[in-house]
């Protein structure tokens, strides 16, 4: 008699999922950066018609928005790092590391970019617009 053999594999375990989306996380480290770099941008470009037409507020409300842009992504990071450690097991390991790191790296992007927002805009409340002799 010829014996059988059989081939027993098990399935993969299904790959454990991240408690937070990968889009979130992103954007809460990506985001503070870029709209530093464009305010930078549109306040140099404002600075001149600013100046002409002595309309500082319009240089204010760019900052303001900017600021409001700049920190959203931290306080972003900051829920997606609460909820990640929300879902930990108790025996503590389980939560993807990577999502806290990105989660910390959020935070921490959004108030460097929200500082340097805040002292790009200290420069147009200390020295005004126009410096022209």
């Amino acid at each position: 008699m010829a014996e059988a053999s059989v081939d027993i594999r098990s399935e993969a375990a299904p790959r454990e999922h991240a408690p937070v989306s990968d889009f979130a996380l992103w954007t809460s480290v990506l985001v503070p950066p870029l709209v530093f770099l464009l305010n930078l941008e549109v306040s140099y470009v404002m600075v001149d018609w600013a100046c002409n037409t002595r309309n500082d507020w319009s240089l204010h409300v760019v900052h303001v928005v900017s600021l409001a842009l700049a920190a959203g992504p931290g306080f972003l990071g900051l829920t997606l790092l609460r909820r990640v450690r929300s879902d930990a097991p108790e025996g503590g390991g389980g939560s993807d590391p990577r999502s806290r790191l990105l989660a910390m790296l959020g935070i921490l992007s959004g108030s460097l970019f929200a500082v340097s927002v805040f002292a790009q805009w200290m420069t147009v409340m200390v020295l005004g617009t126009c410096l022209r002799n």
